[in-house]
């Protein structure tokens, strides 16, 4: 599986990445991610550098993370869904036309992919004041403006981080963009990034409507925590571990841990148990 823009590093464009084996530690950022971090851009910097091992080969970085396009960031958040879990969803969709209430099965892994355009991340566009370069937005743009109420303020602030002049000595004032210029950015980096599917087409049915659904690349954020406390209680209490040794242990070995407790007492062979049979 590949990134479907990259990143740049020494040069040249990387799209590879791995994720690490699901551990306590990975489930309790998922979990508090929106207390830890503050706002939704920093929570997916945080989430995506506890999960990633490598981004283009090399181990990864919060800085690397931060640097993703927004549709790479997307759409490792969905893929990060399923190898956590959480792949298979139900949505509950309200038909616009006749109001009744309907469930969709939605599977990340199945969500149409737009790749980067061949001039990700960064190209030339002619405005009324001249050519400028352009590169797509990324997670640190996004942290950028998190916390601007004013939309207008807010997209000046990241036009004044995405474009630059062609000569650098020549001053970039981007309140004089043209709504028309503005426009032109827009297509081009629309053009350029990729994106993931954010809605789905759907027939009511009860009427046959056809519906669009919003859906969230970001479900996995606040993950409810379920049961993660109470095993970590149980597994500190029964073996004296710390809670980082616990939330450092994989998933499935946790979870054998706890059921191994769980038949402790009935169980004569811990072993026959642990290998299945």
């Amino acid at each position: 599986m590949e990134l479907p823009g990259g990143i740049r590093i020494d040069g040249a464009l990387k799209r590879s990445f791995r994720f690490k084996p699901v551990t306590g530690s990975l489930e309790i950022v998922l979990c508090e991610s929106a207390v830890a971090a503050g706002t939704q851009p920093a929570c997916i910097t945080a989430v995506l550098s506890e999960a990633l091992a490598e981004l283009g080969g090399t181990a990864a970085s919060v800085s690397g993370v931060r640097n993703l396009s927004v549709g790479d960031r997307q759409f490792l958040m969905g893929q990060l869904a399923a190898h956590i879990g959480d792949q298979d969803l139900w949505l509950t969709a309200e038909c616009g036309k006749c109001h009744a209430l309907f469930d969709v099965p939605l599977r990340y892994a199945d969500l149409p992919v737009k790749p980067a355009g061949g001039e990700f991340p960064e190209t030339t566009v002619e405005t009324e004041n001249g050519n400028l370069r352009v590169r797509v937005p990324t997670g640190a743009d996004q942290e950028a403006i998190a916390t601007v109420d004013d939309e207008t303020e807010a997209l000046y602030i990241l036009l004044q981080r995405l474009l630059s002049t062609i000569e650098p000595s020549q001053a970039l004032d981007v309140k004089q963009l043209s709504e028309n210029d503005i426009a032109a950015i827009e297509a081009r980096v629309e053009a350029m990034a990729p994106e993931i599917a954010t809605r789905l087409q759907i027939h009511c049915p009860s009427c046959e409507a056809e519906n669009q659904l919003p859906i969230s690349p970001y479900a996995s954020l606040q993950r409810p925590a379920g049961d993660l406390y109470t095993e970590i209680h149980r597994l500190a209490s029964t073996y004296h571990w710390s809670e980082s040794d616990i939330l450092g242990l994989p998933r499935a070995r946790r979870q054998i841990y706890l059921q191994l407790i769980d038949h402790s007492r009935g169980m004569q062979n811990p072993q026959a148990f642990i290998e299945g049979s």
